[in-house]
């Protein structure tokens, strides 16, 4: 979310939601005392539909990669 909001990325709360809830595997990662209750919150069917929303902001975000390279070659 922080890059997000440097970046001065428009951001939809679908978009804002996705990243929050992709952040907290960042988070369990870190914190051994987070990562049981975060274990258990992930079941197959949790996982599967992160990973679904983990390669919709991928995308998104290549996107704007793309259009943002696009743009600086046409100033050019």
């Amino acid at each position: 979310m922080q890059l997000a909001e440097k970046c001065d990325l428009e951001l939809t709360d679908e978009q804002v939601r996705k990243l929050q809830i992709i952040t907290q595997f960042n988070i369990s990662a870190r914190y051994d005392d987070y990562k049981e209750s975060f274990n258990q919150k992930c079941t197959d069917e949790y996982t599967a539909e992160q990973i679904k929303n983990i390669e919709e902001v991928r995308e998104w975000l290549k996107s704007l990669l793309i259009e943002k390279k696009s743009e600086e070659l046409t100033e050019k």
